[in-house]
């Protein structure tokens, strides 16, 4: 199977998109993004949470039952509220739409 990952931030124009082949789990699955950080995204029937490990840095979302982003790096750890706007999702495609620091976001994940 193969999955496309899409992030968008639609208030600076941040377009970000992944193909990720040969996956063998929909529903948990790793890849590497256009920067070459490690990602990991698990999607559930409430949301998703995705962490991405960059060189000086650890990303953490979770957009399910309790919604933050947090940042852990080696100057400390910044954590932040989300919420979850709209989540929509059926077979092959699924899109949510959520918001961090006023700044509303956007996962697609297409599946194919």
């Amino acid at each position: 199977m193969t999955v496309t990952v899409s992030l968008h931030n639609p208030e600076d124009n941040y377009f970000e998109q992944v193909l990720v082949e040969d996956i063998e789990n929909k529903d948990c699955f790793t890849y590497v993004d256009n920067d070459l950080n490690n990602c990991e995204m698990c999607i559930y029937d409430d949301g998703i949470c995705f962490f991405k490990q960059a060189k000086d840095y650890l990303l953490e979302l979770h957009l399910k039952d309790k919604t933050y982003a947090k940042i852990t790096s080696e100057e400390g750890i910044l954590k932040f509220e989300a919420k979850v706007v709209d989540f929509k999702c059926n077979s092959d495609i699924l899109v949510m739409r959520y918001i961090v620091n006023d700044e509303e976001r956007i996962i697609e994940i297409k599946y194919s």
